[in-house]
C-alpha cells in the first residue's frame, strides 16, 4: 500500500501540529495510531457498519465507472460469475498491512539505535500495536542519544504521520476538503453546476473554531459584500459561526424554488398499468389505460397491483 499524497486533506485536529517539534509530533501520532488501528481492525468484517465519506463524482468520472461496470458485466461467464461478497474488506486489510510494515520498520530502526533486542518478525495479519508501542517508548532515547537525533526525529515523524494519514482516510476522519452537498446560491455551482462548497481547516483551528470555514471553490463565485464574511486565497469563506446563517439562506432558497416550481403531474409514469405499483385510481386514468374497455362500477384501488 502506498501512502497518500502529503498535500491531501487532513483532519482539523492535525492542522496546527506542524509548529511543534518533530519528536512531539511523532510521539503524538504514534499514540493516536495505536488507538485508531484497533477500530480499523473491527471493520474487517463486512457486516460491521463503516463510517464513510461520500465522494462527489463529476460527469466524466461517473461515465468512466459506468463503462467499467458494463465491461465487467459483459465479461461474466459461468466460470467467472462476477463480484462476490468477500470474507473481509480488502481495502481495510490493505490499510492494516501498510500500518504493520511501517510500524515494524520504524521499530527496527528505533530499537537498533538504542541497542535494544529487535522484536520478532510477524505475519501479514499480525497486530502492529507492539511495534508501535516499542517505537514510542524508545524514540526519545534514540533521538537524544545520537548527534543526528534531529534527523532521526524527522524520519520518525514522517513515518508516524504517514500511518496516521492512512488510518484517518480509512476511517473517514478527514474533515478538511469535505464536500458540502449544497449548490452555492450565488454562483449556482459554477459552469458545471456542481457542489462547489468545501470545508477547509485553516492553521490554528484546533484552538479557534472560527478558522474552520466553508469556501466556494467554483472559481467564479463573487457574492455581495453583505453576504460574505471573509475571503481566503481569493475565494469567499464563511467561518463556523456563520454556518447556521448559511443553512437558513439555503432553506429559504429551497422553499422559494419549491413554491415557483410547477406541480408534478398526477401520473408521471404509466407504471401502474403493469401492476407493479397498483392500478390508477381516477376514472379517466383507468379508461386511458384500458383503452376503451367499459369501466366496472367498482373503482376501488388495488394497492397490491393484483387486479386483473
Amino acid at each position: 500500500m502506498t501512502h497518500s499524497n502529503r498535500q491531501a486533506a487532513r483532519s482539523v485536529v492535525r492542522v496546527a501540529r506542524e509548529g511543534r517539534s518533530a519528536l512531539d509530533r511523532a510521539l503524538d501520532d504514534l499514540r493516536e495510531v495505536e488507538t485508531l488501528v484497533g477500530f480499523l481492525a473491527l471493520l474487517r468484517d463486512p457486516a460491521a457498519k463503516r463510517p464513510w465519506r461520500e465522494v462527489v463524482l463529476d460527469a466524466f468520472q461517473r461515465a468512466e465507472l459506468d463503462d467499467e461496470a458494463r465491461a465487467e458485466l459483459a465479461d461474466r461467464t459461468e466460470d467467472a460469475p462476477g463480484e462476490h461478497r468477500d470474507a473481509a474488506r480488502p481495502d481495510v486489510l490493505d490499510a492494516l498491512s501498510g500500518v504493520l510494515w511501517r510500524a515494524q520498520d520504524l521499530a527496527a530502526y528505533v530499537l537498533r539505535a538504542v541497542y535494544h533486542p529487535a522484536l520478532p518478525e510477524a505475519g501479514p495479519a499480525a497486530d502492529p500495536r507492539p511495534y508501535l508501542r516499542a517505537a514510542r517508548e524508545h524514540l526519545p532515547t534514540a533521538v537524544t542519544g545520537w548527534t543526528n537525533g534531529k534527523d532521526f526525529a524527522y524520519f520518525a515523524a514522517d513515518r508516524a504521520a504517514a500511518m496516521l494519514d492512512d488510518l484517518e482516510a480509512a476511517l473517514a476522519l478527514n474533515v478538511d476538503g469535505h464536500t458540502v452537498k449544497a449548490v452555492c446560491p450565488w454562483c449556482r455551482g459554477g459552469l458545471a453546476g456542481s457542489y462547489s462548497w468545501r470545508v477547509r481547516a485553516l492553521p490554528g483551528s484546533t484552538t479557534d473554531l472560527s478558522l474552520v470555514v466553508i469556501v466556494c471553490e467554483s472559481g467564479v463565485c463573487n457574492p455581495p459584500t453583505k453576504d460574505v464574511t471573509t475571503w481566503w486565497k481569493g475565494v469567499p469563506a464563511w467561518p463556523f459561526r456563520d454556518w447556521p446563517w448559511l443553512a437558513r439562506r439555503l432553506a429559504r432558497l429551497d422553499a422559494r424554488r419549491a413554491a415557483l416550481a410547477p406541480p408534478p403531474p398526477v401520473f408521471p409514469a404509466v407504471q401502474g398499468s403493469t401492476g407493479r405499483a397498483g392500478t390508477a385510481s381516477t376514472p379517466d386514468a383507468e379508461a386511458a389505460l384500458l383503452d376503451g374497455v367499459p369501466l366496472t362500477t367498482d373503482r376501488t384501488t388495488d394497492p397490491e397491483g393484483t387486479a386483473a
